[in-house]
Formats: structure tokens, C-alpha cells, sequence
């Protein structure tokens, strides 16, 4: 790739026109120009270079992406001397090996998609995932309607709404390793879940509250209703709100349950816990070992995954591995030896596998050996 390229290449990123390949392309380059380049501007010169991109962007997109674009611009000033490492990451000769290890392009694998099973209240199990669109089932007051986009719908007959019911009854949704799926509840509230996660609701909400309970990891936005608080139930929290959107990110291999408020107010605490932490928009709550610290979240990055991407914070790198593993249903083994390692970085959830573990490598803090569907990973 020649400098004219590179630059010109940039230059379609920062104006947002680039394709999904060559995006791919600039960030997976960022990562390894980022570990081989950290000092090599002043704090001053970083906040001068972010300034003059936030002129011509308009508005930023966030801390994170600011990040990025200054070490864009870093780039583009040394074009001609990170030409030829860019063409040896990046010629089409070497597209399949990354840090000495070839990678099975016919035998790749796929991103996670639209999937989940829905449990009904008798227990019969349907599979979302092969089921055509329409109706899933209809039942005494309400029906379950499926959408194109990997959408479950509840659509609740408004006669029945109004009657009350002694009998509760339950459904669980539930998304497999590799899988998502959205949800619009009976109150009209949207979910989105997240890989190997599961919310289980009622199909007709009691008159004083809105309970669910969730596994692993899910996004929601609430419908306002002052009259019924909607709880959601994780691990050994309990948050309440009346209408509101925020993540609750609450996989059982973690050490931490976060969880993030993006607008409205939330309250958090443990289970019988009367008083809870409230929260404002942009904070987070992370319960670790029966406490909760509140403080200052980055937004976008709680809900990148929504958003299609994983975005990783300089974080260790067995948390790195665990989304990847969820994501693309593989096992990962991890070596001991990365024991406190960290990455950072932002990378797609729409691409194969192996272009994830192309753009990790770049990092030159770990790779990787792929025997289908066993990733190891090493130092």
C-alpha cells in the first residue's frame, strides 16, 4: 500500500466513508501502532490534535473514539516512514498470516446472529431460530408474534389487560453461545439480550410491579408507567426503575455485575436491600463481593455489543477471551502465561473469527492456534 493509499484511506475514515473491510483495516492497524507508538505526542499536542478533529467532525462520538481519531491523525503525519509496515500487516500476500500462524479461511467462523429458545408457560420449548415469521403462539389474552429481524413481540388483547388474574404465568426466552435476540414485553418495554443470556417475565404483569429476571447480559428501555416500578432481578442485585434505559451486565463467570444507566434514574442494591444506590445518567454500579461502587461510566462502551462491536477498555485479557467465546461459540483455552495481560481496543462483532484474532494479534501481546472450533491462546 503506498502513502498516497494510506493517506487517502484515512482521510474516508475520518469522514465516515469507509467500507466495513477498510474500517476494519485503519482499527486493526490503530491497535498496532498504538503498543509500538504510546509517547510520542505531549499532553499538550494530544489535546491541540483532539480539538482540531472535533472541528471538523462537528461534534465527538466519545472518549473512546476521540482516542482513536488522534492516533489517526499521529498517523497521518508519519505516513511515508509506517508505510512498509503497513503493507507487511496488510498485503494481500500475507492476509492470512498474522505473527507466524496461517488461519483456515475456508473453515472460518462465523459471527453469532439472531438466536434463542422461547419456554412457554406448560413448558413446551419453541426454537426461534428456525421458526418462520408469524405467530408463535396464541394464548388467553395475548400472542407471540415473530418479526424478520430476530424480534419477539407480545401483543396483549387491551380487554384482557384490564381484567385481573390470580394465576401467574411465566415464559423465559433464552440466547445460546453465539446467539441475540430482542424482546418487546407485555407492557410494551424493550430487551435486547446478549450471547448465552436469558430474561424470564411474566405474560401479564400484577398490578403493582414488573418484575424479570435476568442471566448474563441484557439492554433495556423501559416503558413509563409511575404506577408499577419494573424490577429487574441478577445475580444478587435488584434494580428498579419506572422508565428508563440502561445494561445489566451480570455473566456468572465474572467477578463483577455492572450496571449502567444511560437515561431516566435507576436505584440498585442487593437483594433485600430497602435502600439501594441511586443512579444519574452516564454512572454505573459494579457489585463485587457484596458491594457496590458507583461512579462514572463509559456509555458506549456498556453497549458497544448492542451496537455491533466489542470494545475493549485495556482489559484483562480473560475477559477479552470470554466475550469472544460467547460471541462465536468456540472453547477458548488461555495460557497461563497471559496471566495480567491486557489489550485494548475496538473490533466488529459482524466479522469471522479469524479476522478478530488477526486484529488481537496485531497487539503483539498474544496469538493464537485455531483447531476448529478450540482456540489457544498464547503469549
Amino acid at each position: 500500500m503506498q502513502p498516497l493509499e494510506i493517506k487517502q484511506l484515512l482521510k474516508r475514515y475520518a469522514e465516515g466513508k469507509c467500507t466495513e473491510e477498510e474500517k476494519a483495516l485503519v482499527e486493526s492497524w490503530y491497535l498496532q501502532y498504538k503498543e509500538e507508538n504510546p509517547k510520542i505526542l505531549s499532553e499538550s499536542e494530544y489535546e491541540s490534535d483532539i480539538n482540531e478533529i472535533l472541528k471538523k467532525l462537528g461534534k465527538g462520538n466519545g472518549p473512546r473514539r476521540i482516542i482513536l481519531w488522534s492516533y489517526i491523525s499521529v498517523a497521518a503525519l508519519v505516513l511515508v516512514t509506517l508505510s512498509a509496515t503497513l503493507y507487511l500487516f496488510f498485503g494481500r500476500e500475507n492476509r492470512n498470516d498474522v505473527y507466524g500462524h496461517k488461519f483456515n479461511v475456508a473453515k472460518d467462523i462465523t459471527p453469532g446472529g439472531n438466536k434463542a429458545v422461547l419456554t412457554l408457560a406448560d413448558g413446551s420449548k419453541v426454537n426461534l431460530t428456525d421458526l418462520g415469521n408469524g405467530e408463535v403462539s396464541k394464548q388467553t389474552g395475548f400472542k407471540i408474534v415473530k418479526t424478520a429481524s430476530g424480534h419477539l413481540h407480545y401483543i396483549v388483547d387491551p380487554s384482557f389487560e384490564s381484567k385481573q388474574s390470580e394465576e401467574v404465568t411465566y415464559n423465559t426466552i433464552e440466547t445460546p453461545n453465539g446467539g441475540k435476540y430482542q424482546i418487546t414485553l407485555p407492557d410494551g418495554s424493550e430487551v435486547w439480550l446478549d450471547a448465552a443470556s436469558s430474561l424470564r417475565y411474566p405474560t401479564k404483569f400484577s398490578k403493582n410491579e414488573r418484575k424479570v429476571e435476568l442471566t448474563g447480559q441484557a439492554y433495556f428501555e423501559i416503558a413509563k408507567d409511575p404506577s408499577k416500578p419494573f424490577r429487574v432481578i441478577s445475580n444478587k442485585q435488584r434494580v428498579e426503575v419506572y422508565g428508563t434505559h440502561f445494561n445489566v451486565n451480570g455473566y456468572k463467570d465474572q467477578l463483577e455485575t455492572i450496571t449502567t444507566l444511560l437515561e431516566g434514574s435507576v436505584k440498585v442494591g442487593l437483594l433485600n436491600d430497602k435502600v439501594g444506590n441511586l443512579l444519574r445518567p452516564g454512572e454505573q454500579a459494579k457489585l463485587v463481593a457484596d458491594r457496590f461502587e458507583v461512579g462514572p461510566a463509559d456509555v458506549d462502551e456498556a453497549i458497544a455489543w448492542k451496537n455491533g462491536y466489542f470494545v475493549f477498555p485495556d482489559e484483562d485479557v480473560s475477559a477479552v477471551l470470554n466475550k469472544i467465546a460467547r460471541w462465536y461459540d468456540v472453547e477458548v483455552i488461555c495460557d497461563k502465561r497471559l496471566e495480567g495481560t491486557k489489550i485494548g481496543g475496538t473490533i466488529s462483532r459482524s466479522k469471522n473469527l479469524s479476522e478478530v484474532l488477526r486484529v488481537l494479534q496485531l497487539t503483539k501481546k498474544i496469538k493464537f492456534k485455531v483447531e476448529e472450533r478450540r482456540i489457544v491462546a498464547m503469549p
